[in-house]
């Protein structure tokens, strides 16, 4: 597995995109989860959609200079919302934790490594499932997930989702757009799509993120949009 010691000793900045629109019941563990990172050169960028419960209360618990408090202009969808983030962001390279989500404490150490090869635009890894209910959690794939040129694993269901993957942020720029914003869940996907026409994929094999399944996952609870989305797409 790679180390920081193949990066020739250096950190890159990484910029940790937080989206938030009412978040708090898990909020907490989320940034923790970035806080104790054992990488630490990043920042996060916690945008708030104009949350109305108590999640910038929250995040204020966090007094470490890395965490930065944005309010977005208006309340917008998800994936504008995300374009907004990244636009205000300073790092080399964009990871994603949405507020439900989190992650292990060597995510960053184990996946930044493998952009030394120049031509590498986004590093994955496999994540856990973690059903919220019984706490019990599963790997999201039990086989070795693909890497390089991997459109058409992507379009099958590959394991390359916005909590696994890092960015390198000159790749995203160089989409004629970023996140569609006419899509409210397959947005990812098709992100994800639309960027491996242009760069290779590496991966860590490893689950280093979690996943959490509640009641409110917001794709659980809309499977009729995500449908015609789909079929749109």
């Amino acid at each position: 597995m790679a180390t920081l010691s193949s990066f020739n000793n250096e950190e890159p900045l990484v910029s940790i995109i937080v989206n938030c629109f009412n978040g708090e019941r898990y909020l907490e563990e989320c940034l923790r989860s970035i806080l104790n990172q054992t990488y630490h050169n990043w920042e996060v960028i916690f945008w708030d959609n104009h949350s109305t419960d108590n999640s910038k209360k929250v995040f204020q618990k966090f007094e470490d200079k890395r965490f930065k408090y944005y309010l977005s202009p208006k309340h917008t969808f998800l994936y504008e919302a995300r374009d907004l983030a990244i636009k205000v962001s300073n790092g080399d390279f964009v990871a994603f934790c949405d507020v439900d989500d989190f992650w292990s404490k060597e995510r960053l150490k184990f996946q930044i490594p493998l952009f030394k090869n120049k031509n590498i635009g986004v590093v994955y890894c496999n994540q856990w499932i973690l059903n919220d209910n019984d706490k019990k959690k599963k790997k999201l794939k039990n086989k070795i997930v693909p890497k390089g040129s991997i459109s058409t694993n992507i379009i099958r269901g590959s394991a390359v989702t916005i909590l696994t993957a890092i960015i390198r942020k000159s790749e995203y720029y160089n989409l004629e757009i970023g996140f569609n914003k006419n899509y409210q869940i397959i947005g990812d996907f098709d992100f994800f799509v639309r960027l491996s026409k242009k760069c290779l994929f590496d991966c860590v094999q490893q689950p280093l993120v979690f996943y959490r399944l509640h009641e409110n996952n917001f794709t659980r609870k809309n499977r009729e949009i995500e449908l015609k989305e789909l079929e749109n797409w």
